[in-house]
């Protein structure tokens, strides 16, 4: 298994609908052998680690399995992100995290009157 290792920044943020965040990094001037392992990992389900300073081999020791298939969401990414449609669909009434959590504690509380 190749890691990338380049010095980068990351330079913008951006949030997603489905509570993720968006990375955008700019790395330093690379080699060709560098460009060619990060064109094959476009696209690619892993693992991103960043520090300020070097990652030592023990830093990367204890990281989870991945368990989905790539491009497969979770069923709470699933259902943020169907409440963002809905959102769009019923007029982008607040902001699209004020629905969800309005919608999610009717929810609540509807499954919560059930255990009385």
């Amino acid at each position: 298994m190749e890691i990338l290792k380049v010095p980068a920044e990351i330079s913008r943020v951006q949030t997603m609908a489905d509570g993720g965040l968006r990375l955008f990094v700019d790395t330093q001037e690379v080699g060709p052998e560098d460009k060619g392992l990060i064109m094959g990992l476009h696209k690619k389900l892993g693992w991103f680690l960043f520090a300020e300073t070097a990652l030592e081999k023990e830093d990367t020791l204890d990281l989870p399995e991945i368990k989905f298939e790539k491009g497969e969401k979770t069923p709470s990414q699933r259902l943020r992100a169907v409440l963002f449609l809905l959102w769009e669909k019923q007029g982008k009434v607040g902001t699209s995290e004020e629905f969800y959590r309005r919608y999610l504690e009717k929810v609540i509380e509807n499954l919560k009157s059930k255990l009385d």
